[in-house]
């Protein structure tokens, strides 16, 4: 995490401040070391290693208003967080904006039963979504390319090894078929192979027919897609036609360049017979809807 992020964090913890009451951890995130007490009284033990997790858990608390140690419950010695409804997250990787898309804003609802639903999950990341369907009865296939959120996904599935018998998750980018060079970061959800890093590692790409075809799936049900400036790519497979529900987090600028436009997806999607279209944000990050947000789309 760098400088900048840890100012922002910082600063938005002090205007939460007068809302809610005094700020008693600046020390000890400061050292990067001591006990950090949650708005509840809950507290955790904060040192270098954990020190981005825990300093997100806590904007997670103190934010959006989350009871850790009590609805969330939190296992000290092993430091996993457990959501309401029993799912087990370490909390290496956490992060604040996600969980509450995920489990608080209930972003990727699409429907009361997803029993034994097929879903195409597209952007992992650390398994957050891929456990939020398959714990409603879905069967997931997803998918990672970025090597640290990946393998922070295949830990979090291991923790929950009966919801995990219903998740297939690779280490491959979707696209086009073949192979491509992907930035080999540190995880975070805003990493895009548009991006520009020196370190880069070179990942299988595939595309939505060819995961259709690997995995015997011939009757899809729900596409889920969060990668990063490669939906506009994506959108012209027309095998999407064969989903019931597709779901799209898009975002049209990347390195301060514009890639795509959201009413080119919306077309796409009507040319594939999807008639009812919402377009909404997924969180409150200050980004217009030209700019950034989510399409979801579904047949009568």
């Amino acid at each position: 995490m760098n400088k900048l992020l840890y100012h922002l964090i910082y600063l938005d913890l002090f205007l939460l401040h007068g809302k809610r009451g005094k700020f008693n951890n600046y020390f000890a995130f400061s050292r990067k070391k001591g006990k950090v007490i949650f708005p509840n009284e809950f507290s955790i033990k904060l040192n270098k290693d954990n020190f981005d997790d825990v300093l997100n858990l806590y904007l997670f608390s103190y934010k959006y208003g989350v009871d850790i140690g009590n609805s969330w419950k939190f296992d000290n010695e092993n430091n996993i967080i457990i959501t309401p409804d029993e799912i087990k997250f370490s909390i290496r990787g956490f992060d604040s904006l996600i969980f509450a898309e995920t489990f608080l804003y209930d972003t990727h609802f699409v429907d009361y039963n997803l029993e034994n639903r097929k879903v195409i999950h597209a952007g992992a990341y650390t398994g957050e979504t891929a456990l939020y369907y398959a714990k409603r009865g879905a069967y997931v296939y997803a998918f990672e390319p970025q090597l640290d959120c990946y393998n922070i996904a295949l830990n979090n599935l291991k923790l929950n090894p009966e919801i995990a018998r219903k998740i297939v998750l690779k280490d491959w980018a979707i696209g086009e078929n073949g192979e491509i060079e992907f930035p080999n970061t540190k995880c975070n959800g805003g990493t895009s192979y548009l991006h520009e890093y020196k370190d880069k590692i070179k990942v299988r790409s595939v595309s939505i027919s060819t995961i259709l075809e690997e995995f015997s799936i011939s009757q899809p049900d729900i596409l889920d897609l969060d990668i990063k400036g490669n939906e506009f790519q994506v959108i012209n497979d027309r095998v999407i036609q064969k989903f019931r529900t597709v779901r799209i987090e898009y975002l049209t600028i990347i390195n301060g360049k514009k890639i795509g436009d959201m009413n080119y997806v919306i077309e796409k999607l009507r040319e594939y017979g999807f008639t009812k279209i919402r377009i909404y944000k997924q969180n409150e990050l200050p980004f217009d809807l030209s700019i950034n947000g989510t399409i979801i789309a579904q047949k009568q």
